[in-house]
């Protein structure tokens, strides 16, 4: 037999009212005077199927119509399938099987309330009721010898105050920590990017193509294609130039919008999120509400049980709600509006391509060749066709020189260009005149003159070539392309982390911080219930009267505190369980729920610790380890309980009967002994290690629970102590 559930039937006070409600293992607590005539509600028990085991203790000695024939307990027939246990007397007397004389018991208390409440306890009763069955006889009487371990109803009430005030009390400063953490819940499966698309992305292309377009138009303004051919880059440099800053404004533009919208539906909702996603950004992931609710969940009971009170963690959990939801992109979107406009500025090329800094050049060279050349019409000529190459390279580049829209042309150049025309021609006079007045300057051999010639010549073109190159280099150095490219890229890249960290992830964020604000109100809910608990939960006793919990060993307050503090908070999770259905987005938890729980889980717990004791977990009770502390501090305090574990069937116990009564006792019948102590003690003697052989004691009985650690000897009756009767006596 297994039995998980006893229930006390006193037929002395209310003979058969409750047998509707009765289920499991029955203690029937009866007069043994009155055990024949309510023969009929023990019928109904015995033919109960719902009824596992019936252990039926009398108390007093039955009256018989024949006092002489030496029957001290007259049981109806219906009863020879229970366990009677006759308890002659209710406080009992001290008494060994081999003593010869009984003592008073010490204290006030019944012997027979200690063992009630041990054949309250699922595991003692089977193994009276199995152990009763071996003995002979059809009654037995017990004996006890039991330590209670019960906290006494004071002392309950002054740690469940405490406790109250420990979790309802917002006393200490929120943690940080909280809000990181619930900030990332789930963040593992966000995209680790965004890819901008659509309108953008076209925007982007264009205006990279646009700049590629212009550096490469650069590039060739530094060679002879910028002078020479017919698509010179001279020709399309301003259009180009306009055309690039536009399309990097336009771009900036979009981002503008882009990140506007954003914020706008981040913040309030407002554009929709279709109105997002035309510009070229991702649609935010879905969130996922099972894992939500349970990487929140596990952050809960963490915080929990690092001992945050409820009511410090729904302060926790509404800041960490106010920082895990959407926070805009406003920074990023001023960011973008500061740049300003991205519009390319056209530099100015340099006025004098062909360098002014160059017309002493073009006077000294002049004058040297036609030293070269020598006098005569030879000279005059190659001189001046020199000088006239130089006014034609002048005029040439001045005419390239690029403008706003177009090239300068050969019109406008014509006059300013005669400046190098002047400068030739003075040179040619100039060595004229000195080849006249001095011929031996000219007396170079002809060969040596060419030569010579021609280096002056090669010399004048790679100066032509040198100054325009010179010039090309200076404006294309301060055209900010390259700039411009770099500030395209920092605005993509702050563009793309804001959809990033804000826009792809809004979903999630949203329902997290819907999560984690329905846990904080059912906290709060919660909190604001518990602290009515000093109303309803263990209830001191009035000033002045007595405590009537058995209890020969006190706990020490941290160990009991512990145990309601751990008690409390396990109530509190299993009142919260409804939250985390709604955290998923399943249910919506009605109006009250909260509160509701506690209300109906306090009840259970203050019936629990009534009827069980509170070394007895509840159903609701999940860490073992304060009830485990607790037992062994108890057990370190209480060598009574060693005593009582250690004995054997013969030592001294509360024998349930008066001293005259021990002579309806069979001293030839084998008696019987139980052993039991809660199974938490002896997770505490295999820890201790000193008394493991205690703890592998096969003849111990160790229970799921309750505050009592003892013995129970039963002693059958003398055959002639016992009438058996047939029916039963109305």
């Amino acid at each position: 037999m297994n039995t998980s559930k006893i229930v006390l039937l006193d037929l002395r006070e209310s003979p058969g009212d409750q047998l509707a409600e009765i289920a499991g293992g029955v203690v029937v607590l009866d007069d043994a005077g009155s055990l024949l005539k309510h023969a009929d509600v023990y019928m109904a028990l015995a033919s109960d199927d719902m009824v596992t085991g019936i252990v039926c203790v009398a108390v007093g000695e039955s009256t018989t119509d024949a006092p002489s024939d030496g029957a001290v307990l007259a049981v109806p027939q219906v009863l020879q399938y229970a366990t009677v246990l006759w308890v002659g007397d209710p406080r009992g007397v001290a008494w060994a099987p081999k003593q010869s004389a009984p003592r008073p018991v010490d204290g006030e208390q019944d012997a027979l309330d200690g063992l009630i409440a041990a054949l309250r306890v699922p595991a003692v009763f089977d193994r009276v009721v199995a152990l009763a069955g071996d003995l002979s006889g059809s009654a037995t009487c017990p004996g006890v010898q039991l330590v209670s371990a019960a906290v006494g109803a004071a002392e309950l009430a002054e740690t469940r105050a405490a406790v109250v005030r420990s979790l309802c009390l917002a006393d200490q400063p929120s943690s940080p920590t909280l809000a990181t953490a619930v900030r990332q819940v789930d963040a593992v499966h966000d995209p680790e990017g965004a890819v901008l698309a659509g309108p953008l992305a076209a925007a982007r292309n264009e205006a990279l193509k646009r700049l590629d377009q212009l550096g490469e138009l650069v590039r060739l303004l530094a060679t002879w294609r910028a002078v020479f051919g017919a698509s010179r880059p001279t020709a399309r440099l301003g259009d180009e130039v306009v055309r690039a800053g536009q399309a990097a404004e336009k771009y900036r533009l979009y981002l503008v919008e882009l990140l506007n919208r954003m914020d706008g539906h981040l913040e309030v909702g407002r554009p929709g999120i279709e109105s997002v996603v035309e510009l070229g950004v991702q649609r935010p992931r879905e969130a996922r509400g099972a894992e939500i609710a349970a990487e929140l969940k596990h952050l809960v009971e963490t915080r929990l049980e690092e001992g945050t009170p409820p009511a410090v963690l729904a302060q926790e959990l509404r800041l960490a709600a106010t920082a895990s939801g959407p926070q805009g992109c406003a920074a990023a979107l001023d960011h973008v509006r500061k740049r300003g406009s991205l519009g390319l500025a056209m530099p100015s090329f340099r006025t004098w391509p062909l360098s002014l800094l160059m017309l002493p050049a073009v006077f000294f060279s002049c004058a040297v060749l036609a030293l070269l050349l020598g006098p005569g019409t030879s000279g005059w000529l190659g001189a001046g066709l020199f000088a006239a190459g130089w006014f034609g390279a002048g005029w040439l580049l001045l005419s390239r020189r690029p403008g706003q829209t177009a090239e300068l042309g050969f019109g406008d150049a014509f006059l300013p260009s005669l400046v190098y025309a002047g400068a030739g021609v003075l040179g040619v006079a100039a060595g004229a005149v000195a080849v006249g007045a001095w011929p031996e300057l000219s007396s170079l051999s002809p060969l040596t003159a060419r030569i010579l010639s021609l280096v002056v010549v090669l010399a004048a073109a790679a100066g032509v070539a040198l100054s325009w190159r010179s010039a090309a280099r200076r404006w294309a150095a301060e055209l900010p392309v390259t700039q411009l490219r770099h500030t395209l890229v920092e605005l993509t890249r702050l563009a793309e982390e804001a959809t990033t960290r804000e826009w792809q992830p809004v979903r999630r964020r949203r329902a997290v911080a819907t999560a984690a604000s329905e846990v904080a109100a059912g906290l709060e809910e919660i909190v604001g219930k518990l602290a009515e608990a000093d109303d309803r939960l263990f209830a001191a006793p009035p000033p002045g009267s007595p405590d009537p919990s058995p209890q020969l060993a006190r706990p020490a307050p941290p160990e009991l505190y512990d145990v309601v503090r751990g008690d409390l908070l396990d109530l509190c999770r299993t009142a919260l369980a409804p939250v985390w259905a709604s955290a998923e987005g399943t249910r919506v938890p009605s109006a009250g729920v909260f509160a509701q729980r506690v209300d109906r889980l306090l009840d259970q717990y203050d019936a629990h610790v009534s009827g069980h004791g509170l070394m007895t977990a509840p159903d609701f009770g999940l860490d073992p380890g304060p009830r485990t502390a607790l037992t062994a501090r108890i057990w370190s305090e209480s060598p009574e309980s060693l005593t009582a574990l250690r004995g054997g069937v013969d030592a001294e116990m509360t024998q349930l009967c008066r001293s005259g009564q021990l002579r309806y006792l069979s001293t030839a019948a084998k008696p019987g002994l139980i052993r039991f102590a809660p199974a938490q003690l002896r997770r505490v003697l295999d820890e201790d290690g000193t008394y493991q052989r205690l703890a592998a004691d096969r003849g111990i009985t160790w229970t799921g629970g309750g505050d009592l650690v003892g013995a129970v000897r039963l002693l059958p009756l003398r055959a002639e102590s016992v009438r058996q009767v047939l029916g039963g006596v109305s």
